[in-house]
């Protein structure tokens, strides 16, 4: 297990590299960069490029300094979470799909799935901000301050203020809209997963002989169904990434939150082909990270796994 986890971080870092190296040269070569007015050579750009990126921080011509880390952190935490829901509303609901036999009651939960999952985001967020706009103010409140809405929960946890679980739970109140709301789709993936491969693992052999030596439904349930069907979940919910990431950079830009949604919209209202090109290194990092999260989860759930990949 540990030499399988340690192949797919050498794969992520070798993405991360490439990734780097190609914003670094949309970089060098965009129209307004810092390396060409300043007469930098290949080299030198090349060397104050990943400065500057091992920083966290980029520099701009007009002097302003763009927090990579920071706004990446932003988007990252906002994935997270809204996955952390997802798994927490589509598990139950999926085994309950994958072994019920109500059929009436399975009808009505896939109708109201897809009913959810064909709705585009946007819609769902304006619908959402017209019914709560009168008792939920935040929602509608495009000037909150930024210490609200956009402070990571990470860095106020590291933080040493004495008041930063106030400022924590005021965080949490602005991104429970946002992350519910971004957890619809994830949510929907989830239950469909899982409530297919919960109803193809109960119909195996050894699901068979389980029930007659067990006596339990329960112990059936968790010593057997669940860990040969929710791992091979976890890496299928990370397929999607790029469609979490676009729409977590939509609910960004509509909840007014700091991130790579805002961060790429002013960079393209401004014509700044800098900060895009950093930001194409910020998507592919979110996703490759996500990506390496669900697999190494699915292999720490569920230690042979990973055999299946030598079969």
């Amino acid at each position: 297990m540990i030499i399988y986890i340690f192949k797919k971080i050498v794969t992520f870092l070798f993405i991360i590299c490439v990734l780097a190296q190609i914003s670094f040269c949309l970089v060098y070569f965009s129209p307004h960069s810092t390396f060409n007015i300043n007469n930098l050579s290949f080299l030198d750009a090349y060397s104050a490029f990943f400065k500057q990126l091992l920083q966290g921080q980029f520099r701009l011509l007009t002097g302003e300094t763009v927090p990579f880390l920071h706004t990446l952190l932003a988007t990252f935490e906002l994935c997270i979470l809204a996955l952390f829901v997802a798994l927490l509303i589509g598990l139950p609901l999926g085994i309950f799909l994958g072994l019920s036999n109500i059929h009436w009651l399975n009808n009505i939960i896939r109708l109201g799935s897809l009913s959810l999952y064909s709705c585009p985001i946007v819609m769902v967020v304006i619908i959402v901000m017209y019914w709560l706009s009168p008792t939920w103010s935040i929602s509608m409140n495009f000037n909150v301050s930024p210490s609200v809405a956009g402070t990571s929960l990470l860095d106020l946890l590291i933080s040493s203020k004495t008041d930063k679980w106030h400022m924590i739970f005021d965080q949490l109140y602005y991104l429970f809209l946002p992350i519910i709301i971004l957890a619809i789709q994830p949510s929907i993936m989830t239950i469909q997963l899982v409530s297919q491969n919960v109803r193809n693992t109960s119909r195996q052999n050894f699901i068979k002989m389980a029930i007659i030596r067990e006596r339990s439904p329960f112990k059936i349930l968790r010593r057997h169904l669940l860990p040969n069907s929710i791992p091979a979940t976890i890496p299928q919910l990370t397929y999607n990434t790029t469609t979490l990431l676009f729409s977590t950079m939509v609910i960004e830009i509509l909840f007014n939150r700091v991130g790579l949604g805002q961060w790429v919209m002013l960079a393209y209202h401004h014509h700044n082909y800098f900060v895009i090109s950093i930001a194409i290194l910020a998507c592919g990092t979110v996703i490759s990270l996500l990506t390496l999260l669900g697999e190494i989860s699915a292999v720490v759930i569920y230690p042979l796994r990973h055999k299946e990949h030598y079969v």
